[in-house]
């Protein structure tokens, strides 16, 4: 079965020099093949090529850590710091990250995406200093609390 990833339109250098603006405004919304001797190069809109760049980048890490879970309950060579989180963690990671990098990758949501990451990172760090969770667990006494000017 053959897939077909760019179904653009396809030109040579000089069409490109004589209608510059047509080409980038028509790449802008689809890609563009510009194809030079032996060379092909694609015209693309910047924010699908992120998009493209950041799935290709974000989703082998995914999948060879779904693999690594096979294999070991809790050690990750991707992420090495689930061992700080239980076993409940480690199965709430893995679907919100199966969930967010198919909505990252659906609706551009990069950002989301990565801040999850660091979310859950944090979460390890905090599980891996006895101290640090202690002082963000404590209860404070809200008469040392500092006023705002509001």
């Amino acid at each position: 079965m053959v897939t077909t990833i760019l179904s653009d339109d396809v030109i040579n250098a000089k069409e490109l020099r004589d209608n510059l603006k047509f080409w980038f405004d028509k790449a802008e919304r689809n890609p563009v093949s510009v194809r030079s001797g032996n060379k092909r190069l694609v015209l693309l809109n910047r924010q699908v090529a992120r998009g493209m760049y950041l799935l290709n980048h974000y989703a082998p890490m995914v999948i060879r850590f779904c693999q690594e879970r096979v294999f070991s309950a809790n050690k990750s060579t991707i992420f090495p710091w689930i061992e700080h989180l239980n076993e409940e963690e480690i199965a709430e990671f893995r679907d919100e990250l199966l969930l967010k990098l198919d909505s990252a990758a659906r609706e551009d949501k990069w950002a989301d995406f990565e801040e999850m990451l660091e979310d859950w990172k944090a979460t390890a760090e905090v599980n891996s200093n006895p101290e640090i969770a202690k002082a963000l667990l404590a209860e404070e006494d809200p008469s040392t609390y500092v006023r705002s000017k509001n």
